[in-house]
């Protein structure tokens, strides 16, 4: 199982919003996660991410086969390796002075994924297969400070495909975008499911994706401390 959560439980501030919580995705799998706003759902991405630690539990990310961890030991599950794991939240991660290709070649050297000069022509190519997969050839002159919520939200979604990585995290990632560019993000997640990546997204509309498993939160628990307030 190359992601694996058992008896999970965070906290923000005096709530507890995620109660032991326990789920796998093996490749090629997926999670949605559902629920009113506040419930916990980007709380719970962050915390795969390895932003947020857990009040207590395990989040465990096996990027090669291994004996499962043991997890009655507290340091028997080893964090996430975050460069296994891609994070799209609620903002694009943009330098608005530069333009879309600019921004673009910012990332592929960020990732890694254009490291030589020999390599120049694959990093070309690679960035032209991005730009037109999430339609942003001819915006590629253009500083993304000029473009509009949704066309800004297309060029931080086009991370994606040059990130390389297996996990992909995904905090309301339509948002500003139009039905188009909803359907160019749902075949790109549909694409990376089916080359063996994870993919867990958290959102109040569908995403046109055939979702693996589904966990529908809900403000089902008391502030942690209500009895001392």
């Amino acid at each position: 199982m190359p992601l694996i959560i058992k008896k999970l439980s965070l906290r923000r501030g005096s709530r507890l919003l995620i109660k032991d919580l326990s789920i796998s995705l093996d490749k090629g799998q997926s999670l949605l996660l559902t629920g009113p706003n506040g419930v916990g759902k980007t709380t719970l991405i962050r915390a795969i991410a390895g932003f947020i630690p857990p009040h207590s539990g395990h989040i465990t990310y096996l990027s090669t086969p291994q004996p499962e961890p043991d997890f009655e030991n507290h340091n028997g599950a080893p964090p996430p390796e975050p460069e296994l794991i891609h994070y799209i939240g609620h903002k694009n991660g943009l330098r608005t002075s530069l333009t879309v290709l600019e921004n673009l070649e910012f990332w592929q050297g960020f990732y890694g994924t254009a490291s030589s000069n020999t390599e120049t022509n694959t990093a070309e190519t690679a960035l032209k297969v991005v730009m037109k997969t999430f339609s942003l050839t001819t915006l590629m002159d253009i500083p993304a400070g000029y473009l509009s919520a949704g066309q800004k939200r297309r060029l931080g979604l086009a991370r994606l495909l040059l990130s390389k990585r297996p996990l992909w995290l995904l905090d309301e990632p339509t948002v500003s975008l139009d039905r188009l560019s909803a359907e160019l993000l749902a075949k790109t997640a549909e694409e990376h499911l089916k080359q063996g990546g994870i993919l867990i997204a958290a959102t109040h509309i569908p995403l046109g994706i055939p979702f693996t498993k589904e966990i529908e939160l809900s403000p089902n628990y008391e502030p942690a401390y209500a009895d001392q307030i």
